[in-house]
């Protein structure tokens, strides 16, 4: 194991760039008030918006680092900083500080630590000492050994660190990506448990973008740090179960206490060990702590995208056997497959990842009914030697395949992303582009309109605004930016003025707009299929054109000079006049 500790070694120093966000601090409102350090009101002003974004919509972190280790606590989150105008103008390090602090959610739950309270509230041992080795866990895992609340790359830190509990200090982004234009904070340490001792998947961090010279507060926004530790190995590993029976000659073991979550999941980890070294020949029992990932690459680990090295060159990846493997097991039993092929999220995806409680699949499509599956394929697909983990993943046009005019299937919007069988799900590619990511790009690291970033309009991966599977702060950056949830549509958030156009996100008009409500005619005539494109090729309205919000439109015929639509409505022509 000590060849990919180096290898590890080599990827933090590589990455352990110097901060380049300055000092950050929250000026010009953000003031400390109380103990738990609540930075007061958001900042919002007419000079400048901040967006900001998770890159996953779910990390996942082990809480207990003792037995082997799948993730470290490792959240990532970035953020853009706009300066309005009637042409925004995305903000540089020169021009901008960027820095994030806890902040209290509507349940007062806040999350400015990762470290473990004395006598009241614990939370990992990533920090603490292995009594067997002398040295810390984390030291044991990936040869870096940070202070407590100190992530494993860049240096960044949990608020909470010059003293936890009682202080919230503004943390700086320590990296600027020139090409994509935003500031990263890759590595916040965060747990999915609150400083009272809580569990909090969503918890809210405030970004905050000040002025370098005077430190003054442009603007800030509250965005979710998600993270889970929900994994239910113990459904098939604990003694007695599936994968580990009670009549084997693995010496399975049974908890502690069966009453204590935490015990079960122990002997469960134990019991997953014991059989890997039956199977495998390994003696992995005898080396813990252990990292997965030492043996089976796993993306989420390799930051630097150097691929695979030393010991993983001779395994399956870290996707291909969990996936592969699990996806092919039956039950002893029935013959059945323990994770069916078509089987629902709770008899698949939501044994291991979150969850049954935590819902990582929580936002728009997933609210619409849409599975993993859907997306993904089965088990099967994942884990496939043909599909490259992290890279090889379905498209946004896969199932947005073009509008009204130009569409691939039945439907503007599709509900499957790939047409082949679903152990192979090979992601669908449209020919019209208008709702696709940039070429060869994940969503997560695409940019749209004006170099903003798609994540900035649209929120999370699996985590697309509105989100109405999880808690309400999933949707308060939206509700912060634009006065309402759902992807950010309001030209207003960005822009101080704009004359009528047809270059919006996805060739958009100007939305909620007086100005385009009573002068769209000279566009119409000019180029009817671009608003046939969005309110349908009868124009009678589609699922592009329905309202984001309530609004009030004018009219321009003789009767009532106003009309009220509730949010939803799909707008046609003849709402307000005939149609042409």
């Amino acid at each position: 194991m000590n060849n990919i500790n180096n290898i590890l070694i080599t990827l933090f120093i590589l990455l352990a760039i110097p901060a380049c966000g300055g000092g950050g601090g929250g000026g010009g409102g953000d003031g400390d008030d109380d103990n738990v350090g609540d930075p007061g009101a958001i900042v919002i002003t007419d000079t400048h918006q901040v967006l900001a974004f998770n890159d996953l919509g779910m990390h996942c972190a082990d809480l207990d680092y003792s037995t082997f280790v799948i993730l470290p606590p490792f959240n990532v989150v970035h953020s853009q900083i706009i300066e309005r105008g009637s042409i925004p103008r995305i903000q540089n390090i020169s021009e901008v500080n960027v820095s994030y602090r806890a902040v209290k959610d509507a349940t007062g739950s806040i999350n400015s630590t990762s470290q473990n309270q004395a006598g009241a509230v614990e939370k990992t041992n990533f920090w603490d000492i292995n009594p067997d080795t002398g040295n810390t866990y984390v030291f044991d895992l990936f040869g870096l050994n940070p202070p407590p609340d100190e992530g494993l790359a860049f240096g960044q830190r949990m608020p909470g660190i010059l003293n936890p509990y009682t202080a919230n200090d503004p943390q700086p982004f320590n990296h600027f990506d020139s090409d994509k234009e935003w500031f990263a904070a890759d590595g916040v340490p965060i747990l999915p448990i609150d400083n009272a001792g809580q569990l909090n998947a969503y918890p809210l961090m405030r970004v905050s973008a000040t002025n370098p010279d005077t430190g003054k507060t442009l603007a800030s926004l509250d965005v979710v740090l998600p993270v889970a530790s929900e994994a239910d190995c113990q459904n098939c590993h604990a003694a007695g179960e599936v994968a580990a029976p009670a009549a084997s000659p693995i010496d399975f073991i049974l908890p502690d206490d069966i009453n204590d979550p935490n015990s079960v999941l122990q002997a469960a980890k134990h019991n997953i060990l014991a059989l890997h070294d039956d199977k495998h020949g390994t003696r992995l029992l005898n080396e813990t702590p252990v990292l997965c990932a030492g043996c089976h690459y796993s993306a989420a680990l390799d930051l630097a995208g150097t691929g695979p090295a030393g010991e993983q060159l001779d395994n399956d990846t870290m996707s291909g056997v969990m996936h592969g493997h699990h996806g092919q097991l039956t039950d002893p039993d029935t013959g059945e497959r323990l994770f069916p092929t078509d089987g629902t999220l709770e008899e698949t995806c939501y044994q291991c990842h979150p969850g049954k409680v935590t819902k990582c699949l929580r936002g728009a499509m997933g609210g619409a009914g849409i599975e993993c599956k859907d997306c993904h394929g089965s088990m099967l697909a994942v884990g496939s030697n043909m599909r490259v983990p992290w890279v090889d993943e379905p498209r946004c046009e896969s199932c947005h395949t073009g509008d009204a005019v130009s569409h691939l299937g039945d439907d503007i919007r599709l509900s499957q992303a790939w047409d082949d069988d679903i152990n192979i799900a090979t992601p669908r590619l449209a020919a019209n582009k208008r709702f696709s990511e940039n070429n060869n790009t994940l969503y997560r690291n695409s940019l749209g309109h004006g170099n903003v970033a798609c994540e900035g309009c649209h929120g999370s991966t699996h985590a697309i605004w509105p989100n109405a599977l999880a808690s309400a702060n999933d949707n308060l950056a939206a509700i912060q930016l634009q006065g309402h949830t759902g992807s950010i549509i309001e030209c207003s958030t960005c822009h101080t003025s704009l004359p009528l156009t047809l270059n919006g996100p996805h060739g958009m008009h100007n939305v909620n707009s007086t100005g385009w409500n009573l002068e769209h005619e000279d566009f119409y005539e000019k180029n009817p299929n671009a608003c046939r494109a969005c309110h349908g090729t009868n124009l009678e309205g589609t699922e592009l054109s329905r309202t984001a919000a309530e609004r009030d439109y004018l009219r321009d015929d003789d009767g009532d000079r106003t009309i009220h639509l509730a949010k939803g409505t799909p707008v046609s022509c003849g709402l307000c006049h005939e149609k042409p």
